[in-house]
């Protein structure tokens, strides 16, 4: 059988035909790479939304935190010198001598509300450092990356102190504050003691605390309502920290999500434009069989 000879017109679509299905493939790989491209896209996009996600529950549970610290906080704020005052002018109406005797009952209810008070207030400061220390425990590095610049150490930010108020003993009257401190009843105390020896504790003040005794009491429930003031501005301090990583955070996110958009769109393009080439590269080797058909007839 013969050979046939290629002429200029058969070179030219021949050469078409392989440039186009090189174009083709080669739109083809830009594909799979953007593709591929567009998963890595969509595995950051979900972790930044998952870090946004994560940053604006934490700065929600702060502004809870404090919020509830807040409203637990004011009723008691609004009524802090009734007892003491009820109880000083109790303490002025004994030299009544026909009272005497109810006006010490009565020292003694009002010492148990005073006690009462105080045990209140600092439930409160030990509930807010509570929750803030399980939300810390449970996202520990997101803490340490927003905060760290803000504050020496976050993981002892509302460590306990059994005696938090030994630099402030010349406002007190018994300079032994720990005396009023066991009246908490923190186990630092009582490790060694019964929950009945606590009790007994109490009652023996409540029987033999005086007006300095219990101004000493109410001084020491300001010095805490002032702790409770200065964690909940923490917590709102710590709140806004969270807030502007957030929007740090959300302006990434909407920074990926135009990647992938235009990612997207690429990928579409680049298809569109390869299925152009198959159709040009169909076409020039239709062409390409006609001039042979029309070569051998």
């Amino acid at each position: 059988m013969r050979r046939g000879t290629l002429n200029k017109t058969s070179i030219i679509l021949i050469f078409f035909v392989a440039l186009s299905t090189i174009l083709s493939f080669g739109f083809d790989q830009m594909v799979i790479r953007t593709e591929d491209k567009i998963r890595n896209l969509n595995i950051e996009y979900q972790n930044i939304n998952n870090n946004l996600s994560k940053h604006e529950t934490i700065s929600e549970t702060l502004d809870s935190i404090s919020m509830g610290g807040g409203l637990n906080f004011t009723p008691i704020i609004l009524r802090r010198n009734l007892l003491i005052k009820s109880y000083i002018l109790n303490e002025i109406d004994r030299y009544d001598f026909f009272n005497r005797k109810s006006n010490k009952i009565n020292a003694q209810d009002l010492g148990r509300m005073m006690m009462k008070e105080i045990l209140e207030v600092t439930d409160m400061t030990i509930e807010i450092r509570s929750q803030y220390e399980q939300l810390y425990i449970i996202n520990e590095k997101i803490f340490e990356k927003v905060g760290k610049d803000e504050y020496h150490s976050l993981s002892d930010l509302f460590e306990a102190d059994m005696n938090p108020f030994k630099k402030d003993k010349d406002k007190f009257f018994n300079k032994n504050v720990l005396v009023y401190t066991k009246l908490l009843g923190f186990n630092y105390h009582w490790i060694d003691k019964s929950y009945s020896d606590l009790q007994e504790y109490r009652e023996k003040a409540i029987k033999e605390f005086r007006l300095r005794d219990w101004y000493d009491v109410y001084k020491y429930k300001m010095l805490l309502f002032k702790k409770i003031e200065n964690d909940m501005k923490i917590m709102d301090e710590l709140s806004e920290l969270f807030i502007l990583k957030s929007d740090e955070l959300y302006k990434k996110s909407n920074e990926k999500l135009s990647e992938l958009k235009s990612s997207h769109i690429k990928k579409n393009f680049y298809i569109l434009t390869s299925i152009f080439f198959q159709i040009v590269s169909l076409l020039f080797l239709l062409l390409l069989f006609r001039s042979f058909i029309i070569k051998f007839n």
